[in-house]
């Protein structure tokens, strides 16, 4: 092994080659730095940008945790509901009716169970909710027309006769309505009817000119808005009131016409049609045991008669 040469040239020596080149590399780096160039375009996305995007992400997320929450719970009810219904069929024991809410100092007991959040599909609730509040409407408006049409008649010079039709209209319209397209609307939306629609389709048409009669006010049926401006010029007090049950009629009718048009964009979307409402009237009408009967009892009595006249006289 050879020994190093202390007289040789220093420069030559390896490690001081190797310090010398980085010395190098260094002053060639800063004489080639321009403090004032551009500064390179960075791949990288700022952790600012990824933020915004995570929270709309989140925020999306417990939107649709929220939304399955509540059908969740839909569900839920529904079966609770389901389940009760069943215990009461088995127990023989049915809900207590509820409606009408009367007072208690009433001795009458409510007649209907009604509870639109618990028997009507979630998805129309609202439709149903806004047939209810239209029937509410129209109840106002027969009472703002009974004391319109009093006062009319006392203070105006109106006849005995608006009066006296205002209390009748009051007294069995406020029932019919709810019975003839208020409730069939109810049982076709909770029972899926198709019967019920045709029936609720055809007694709101009919109510519906009633109702437009009555807010036109054309004669002494009911205080709308032509007996109305004519009662300004003999008194303005009644004439406010009258005003007063004009609106309120104009509202009822509104309410009805919306309604009526909502039911039937359902009914089309929803699959019904005639040919099921008259099966479901087949069904159930003609099914029932007590029609059956009389019309065993009807054709056993026609077939009587026939033979009875049939028979040869001597």
């Amino acid at each position: 092994m050879s020994t190093p040469n202390p007289f040789a040239d220093p420069f030559r020596d390896p490690s001081v080659q190797n310090s010398a080149t980085v010395l190098n590399d260094s002053s060639n780096r800063i004489d080639e730095f321009n403090p004032f160039a551009a500064p390179a375009a960075s791949n990288q996305q700022p952790a600012s940008n990824a933020t915004p995007s995570r929270g709309v992400m989140s925020d999306e997320l417990f939107r649709k945790q929220e939304e399955l929450e509540r059908k969740a719970e839909e569900l839920r009810r529904r079966e609770q509901e389901l389940n009760r219904r069943g215990a009461e069929n088995q127990n023989g024991t049915a809900r207590p009716h509820n409606w009408p809410p009367l007072p208690t100092f009433i001795p009458i007991d409510p007649c209907f169970y009604q509870d639109i959040e618990v028997e009507i599909p979630a998805q129309f609730q609202s439709t149903v909710q806004l047939v209810y509040h239209a029937f509410l409407v129209y109840v106002l408006a027969l009472f703002v027309n009974m004391v319109a049409s009093l006062f009319y008649m006392i203070f105006a010079s109106g006849g005995v006769g608006i009066f006296m039709l205002s209390v009748i209209e009051l007294v069995i319209f406020s029932p019919c309505a709810f019975l003839f397209w208020f409730r069939p609307v109810y049982k076709a939306f909770r029972n899926d009817s198709s019967f019920n629609f045709m029936v609720f389709f055809f007694v709101l048409f009919i109510h519906c000119i009633f109702c437009f009669v009555q807010t036109l006010g054309f004669s002494s049926y009911a205080v709308g808005w032509v007996n109305t401006v004519e009662t300004y010029s003999v008194s303005v007090p009644v004439a406010l009131l009258m005003t007063v049950s004009a609106i309120t009629f104009t509202t009822a009718f509104v309410g009805m016409i919306l309604s009526l048009l909502k039911v039937h964009r359902l009914y089309r979307g929803g699959g019904f049609s005639m040919d099921k409402a008259r099966q479901e009237f087949t069904n159930g009408v003609m099914a029932d045991r007590n029609v059956q009967g009389a019309a065993a009892a009807a054709a056993g009595a026609a077939l009587s008669q026939a033979a009875s006249s049939a028979a040869p006289r001597f």
